[in-house]
């Protein structure tokens, strides 16, 4: 199911160089001066603001190798966003005290200033993307898509990495919410793990899983509106917690529909003997795509565009390419 109605172009990303992000953070760790009862001072610290640039690693394998570099503890560097590995990406880090550059061939790390904020997870406006599509069956067919895409904006689906690489994240998820434990940890399991029982997994790895069943959820619900309205929808749709109130609008009616399938309440999300509490909280329908412009040689085509934070640029090259996976 397609969101646009324009025939697709075919095409992939084929190596890490075409897929390139460069991440826009919250413009408040560049603030120079800062004031106080004395007057206006110079912001010296105790955090230095850099550029991180990698290659072919995730952001988090990046962070522990910079945590290693400069012996620093993990509460010692602050990060708004995840980065895909398959990508060249440059994302600005916050750590504590000074540090040297780093210019590696798979990481590179510059120094950019000082702030006296610590970067939280989140706090960044959005990100930036110079994809190329190569291989494009049609490679004409774009401009007709994208002219769609201005016009209707974006379905705001959560993208297939979020499921992980297995592609069944929700699945675990959704059976700790059944309380079906047993096989939930089968599951795990399989994957080379050999957990005896749900309780020696960490609590941020199974809430994890909860979350990759609350994006499961918002994909199905979305699913449901594409399938029925031609219109987008800029209201915010739940992302299903222990404390969601469901209302009787079209979203809550779906998502009873999938909860009640599933054979899950609300209060589900809330597990006791786990200490596990995952929070209801709300995401844009569909979201509008800035910068969007294209140029197409051959059989290939070079993206450009922006994406507000959370949203998913796989999410767009699906509709351009009418090839990849449903996200589920």
């Amino acid at each position: 199911m397609y969101w646009t109605k324009s025939k697709g172009t075919g095409g992939a990303v084929l190596k890490e160089e075409d897929f390139v992000v460069d991440e826009i953070p919250s413009g408040k760790f560049f603030v120079k001066y800062s004031r106080s009862g004395g007057g206006v001072k110079v912001i010296k610290g105790p955090y230095t603001l850099a550029l991180l640039k990698k290659k072919g690693m995730t952001t988090k394998d990046a962070i522990k190798f910079i945590q290693r570099k400069f012996n620093l503890k993990k509460d010692e560097i602050g990060y708004a966003g995840l980065k895909d590995k398959f990508a060249v990406t440059s994302q600005y880090i916050t750590l504590r005290g000074e540090i040297k550059e780093i210019n590696e061939e798979k990481i590179k790390l510059a120094k950019i200033g000082y702030t006296d904020k610590m970067m939280q997870v989140g706090e960044l406006i959005g990100n930036r993307f110079a994809i190329n599509l190569r291989n494009c069956d049609n490679a004409k067919n774009v401009t007709a898509i994208i002219n769609e895409i201005k016009k209707r904006a974006m379905p705001n689906y959560f993208g297939r990495q979020r499921f992980g690489s297995h592609g069944d994240n929700h699945e675990v998820g959704r059976l700790i919410l059944r309380h079906e434990y047993e096989k939930a940890l089968e599951l795990v399991n399989k994957r080379g793990s050999n957990k005896k029982n749900l309780e020696e997994i960490s609590k941020k790895a199974l809430k994890f899983f909860i979350h990759a069943y609350q994006s499961f959820l918002f994909n199905k619900v979305l699913d449901a509106y594409v399938s029925k309205y031609s219109k987008p929808c800029f209201e915010e749709f739940p992302l299903v917690g222990y404390d969601t109130k469901l209302k009787n609008d079209f979203a809550s009616e779906q998502i009873k529909k999938v909860l009640e399938k599933d054979k899950i309440n609300i209060k589900d999300f809330s597990i006791r003997w786990l200490s596990i509490r995952c929070n209801g909280s709300s995401r844009n329908a569909f979201v509008n795509v800035d910068e969007l412009s294209c140029k197409t040689e051959g059989n290939s085509i070079d993206l450009i565009f922006t994406l507000p934070k959370g949203s998913y640029a796989t999410t767009l090259l699906r509709e351009i390419t009418k090839t990849t996976p449903q996200a589920l």
